[in-house]
């Protein structure tokens, strides 16, 4: 309220202002506490919804009410004006302190679902999730300090925490914490929706920027038509997932399940149910896929376009074979080059990306687009076709070609073999998105090869170990590891000369090492920190290495 106001209308308490009655000058009728005529006659917040806007109550109180008529909405036949005014003022003050308009005719919510059946999370648990989440919330202290450094290392416990709840729920206070979070990691938003039950989904719909959690996938029966009627999205996709998980029988019924609501869907939601064609996904479902390359909407066509790569005798596949077989051939021994001269409206349909990225030519990028969406099986032997001669100016964009389909298409033999190449070009420097482009070949490795490869990598020692990256590498590696592997890494940081040359990288070794190792390697790893001298430099870094293992130790003790 700035100056003019206080003047015209000034609070003692709370919402009592002052109001004249007969204009400037003229004797002020106060209110005493909260408005002095609510002690003779409540104000019903449910009529007010004529209120009147605070400016027209602000220039009848400076002018009184006997110059100026009460605004619309205010007072009550035979009531005294300067009460009524003062009354309406008092409600408006206390709307405008709590940083709203005043409004009417909103909606109450309905009321929040009965969840008691699901028995609540240990007060303990719940504590150390409130300092996961960095909240202050009522009833919880700070007892458990988090030894992560940083918001990457907190998200990988409460990862881990909420993975542990199962079949328990959060306490209601710590859910808006979860959904804001989950607003902003897309990772943790199943978890979120499981740990929270069906109060957390209330929760959602009450806010628009929460309202993602309705289009998260969850766990649903096949035989549901209610929820597949009325249901949210995330709802009717876990329907329509798990109808498809019912065989060739099953399959068809999910196809005519969505066929029938297509039309009627948002691209959005198209977009969310095409998707879970990647479960049970048979060339049966190609006219489906075909079909949505026709779709209006980018989102729909790049699902489409995703699951027919996956179908190598499709249709689309052979469209792409024939372009990407004119325009590479093996001929004399070597690979002859000749990408496509023009980007045609076929091309663009089937998901060929015209425009270039900035600092790529056309036509290499038109070959590798051609490239990354062929079946890989056209090429034969993937080390015997990579042994081939190629000119220079195309090698480049052949490599990134052949690694971006296999990194799509999850072709572990190609991604082998695209692997070690790379891996050595980006050591000695190569260009930062062929890093990237390596870290996507990691995705598409079995997890028993990740973990061979990364310990193949740190028997190197920490620093050959941390020039191929082995971080990364470490981080695809699924939990638990295998014992070989938390061997390699227990040696590594065993290994007091590669502590002392590599100081910063036995730093981020021991903070992935920490969240990744089973968590009942505490005892081993305080053991280590406690046999270091306490003048010795990596002292802290293992220390808090031992910290992080045994908080998980804790976390997960208290969720059994």
């Amino acid at each position: 309220m700035n100056d003019p106001d206080l003047a015209a209308a000034r609070t003692e308490g709370v919402g009592a202002p002052v109001a004249r009655t007969e204009g400037v000058g003229a004797p002020v009728a106060r209110t005493e506490g909260v408005g002095a005529s609510a002690a003779r006659r409540s104000v019903d917040i449910s009529e007010m919804s004529g209120m009147a806007d605070w400016g027209d109550v602000l220039a009848t109180a400076l002018v009184g009410t006997q110059r100026r008529t009460l605004p619309a909405g205010v007072g009550r036949p035979g009531e005294d004006p300067a009460e009524a005014l003062l009354d309406v003022a008092g409600a408006l003050t206390l709307y405008r302190r709590a940083g709203f308009r005043a409004r009417a005719g909103l909606a109450v919510p309905e009321p929040a679902p009965d969840d008691s059946d699901l028995p609540l999370v240990p007060w303990s648990a719940a504590a150390r999730a409130a300092d996961l989440l960095a909240v202050d919330a009522a009833g919880y202290g700070t007892s458990n300090a988090v030894p992560v450094r940083d918001a990457d290392g907190r998200l990988e416990l409460l990862y881990e925490w909420l993975s542990a709840v199962k079949g328990r729920r959060v306490p209601g206070e710590l859910l808006p914490a979860l959904l804001e979070i989950g607003r902003r990691h897309r990772a943790l938003r199943p978890l979120v929706a499981a740990a929270g039950g069906p109060r957390v989904a209330w929760l959602a719909r009450q806010r628009p920027e929460w309202a993602y959690l309705d289009s998260t996938a969850v766990e649903a029966p096949a035989d549901d038509p209610r929820g597949w009627e009325l249901g949210t999205i995330g709802k009717r996709v876990g329907i329509l997932t798990a109808v498809r998980r019912g065989g060739p029988a099953g399959e068809q019924r999910g196809r005519d399940m969505l066929a029938d609501v297509w039309p009627t869907e948002t691209p959005d939601d198209r977009a969310a149910l095409l998707g879970t064609f990647a479960t049970g996904l048979s060339p049966a479902d190609e006219p489906v896929l075909e079909g949505a390359l026709d779709d209006r909407r980018k989102e729909v066509r790049i699902v489409a376009l995703d699951l027919l790569a996956m179908l190598p005798d499709s249709d689309y596949a052979r469209r792409m074979t024939r372009r990407s077989t004119a325009a590479v051939q093996v001929t004399g021994g070597r690979i002859q080059v000749n990408p496509p001269a023009a980007c045609d409206k076929a091309m663009r349909r089937d998901g060929i990306v015209a425009r270039p990225p900035a600092g790529v030519g056309e036509r290499a990028w038109w070959l590798e687009e051609l490239l990354t969406r062929t079946p890989l099986t056209v090429w034969g032997d993937p080390e015997a076709f990579l042994s081939l001669p190629v000119t220079d100016e195309w090698a480049a964009v052949l490599r990134r070609g052949l690694a971006r389909a296999a990194a799509g298409q999850r072709d572990s033999g190609w991604a082998t073999a695209l692997t070690g190449r790379l891996t050595d070009e980006v050591a000695a420097g190569g260009r930062p998105d062929d890093r990237l482009l390596l870290e996507a070949l990691y995705d598409a490795l079995p997890s028993d090869a990740l973990a061979a490869l990364a310990v193949d990598v740190l028997r190197r020692g920490l620093a050959g170990a941390a020039a191929v990256g082995v971080e990364h590498v470490l981080e695809l590696c699924p939990r638990p590891w295998p014992e070989p592997l938390r061997e390699a890494v227990f040696d590594a940081l065993d290994d007091l000369s590669g502590r002392r040359s590599a100081g910063w990288r036995l730093a981020g070794l021991c903070e992935l090492a920490a969240l990744r190792l089973p968590a009942d390697t505490a005892a081993r790893a305080t053991a280590m920190a406690a046999a270091l001298p306490s003048d010795d430099p990596m002292s802290s870094i293992v220390g808090r290495f031992a910290d992080t293992l045994r908080f998980r130790d804790d976390m997960l003790a208290e969720l059994r």
